[in-house]
């Protein structure tokens, strides 16, 4: 199983993706890939929205303790980080003036 989360992309972004994945959400892609294909709609989207201010996330089914893997491009927000094989999110202080 593999989820595609795109933000701030065009529709044709989006209806390109949809010939291989089911849009569930705006902006919320499901199917089952290969990695080849993974692979490719991930770097299609990439090219896609290289001048935009595009925010993208893939996850998939793997084989590791989480049972998901995933990448992020131009993340905002919340910052996914890898500690030790384990995914984590880090979620950035809205107010960074603010002491602890």
């Amino acid at each position: 199983m593999t989820v595609m989360i795109l933000e701030r992309v065009t529709a044709s972004t989006r209806g390109d993706l949809s010939r291989w994945m089911i849009e569930v959400k705006a902006g919320v892609f499901v199917g089952r890939l290969s990695a080849l294909v993974r692979d490719n709609l991930w770097t299609r989207c990439l090219k896609l929205t290289e001048n935009d201010d595009a925010t993208l996330m893939q996850i998939w089914s793997t084989n590791n303790e989480q049972g998901f893997d995933l990448r992020v491009h131009n993340p905002k927000g919340r910052f996914p980080y890898e500690n030790e094989g384990i995914w984590l999110v880090m979620v950035a202080d809205p107010d960074p003036r603010r002491e602890p």
